[in-house]
């Protein structure tokens, strides 16, 4: 069993509550009313699979987001990142002082080739539970919505 997420990562105070985290989404992980993306869905904030650690290369599981800062540091716009991921993604955004008022940390996690690239996380027990899952949803707002499939 991987470790709790709490237990090996540490919210980043750098990240200020105002920092703009951004979300990949599809149309499965969009709530959409009256044809309009209103909102992430609630399996937009479930974590990874623990059988998938190794592969992605993380120690417990989290989720991944981009950091508005690192974004506008780098000259990456939002858009970039649905060319990036592609045409069947869009992008909702919950503040890190969103997701902290959750039970989560924020970490930054850079990747290969994406410096902008963090985590939330649960900070106690194994994994997001279904309600902080929901409770993070219920507070982004689409930037771009996905194509509704």
């Amino acid at each position: 069993m991987p470790p709790y997420p709490g237990e090996v990562y540490v919210d980043d105070a750098t990240v200020i509550d105002g920092e703009l985290l951004y979300r990949m989404v599809t149309a499965a992980n969009t709530k959409f009313e009256g044809g309009v993306a209103a909102r992430a869905g609630t399996n937009a904030f479930q974590d990874q699979r623990a059988e998938l650690l190794r592969e992605l290369g993380v120690p417990a599981v989290a989720v991944s987001v981009y950091l508005e800062s690192e974004m506008a540091a780098r000259g990456v716009a939002v858009a970039d990142l649905v060319e990036r991921w592609g045409p069947r993604y869009g992008v909702v955004s919950i503040t890190a002082g969103e997701a902290r008022s959750k039970g989560q940390g924020i970490i930054r996690w850079p990747q290969e080739g994406h410096p902008e690239h963090g985590m939330i996380f649960t900070l106690q027990g194994p994994s997001k539970t279904r309600g902080q899952s929901k409770g993070l949803a219920a507070l982004t707002k689409v930037v771009i919505a996905p194509p509704e499939s």
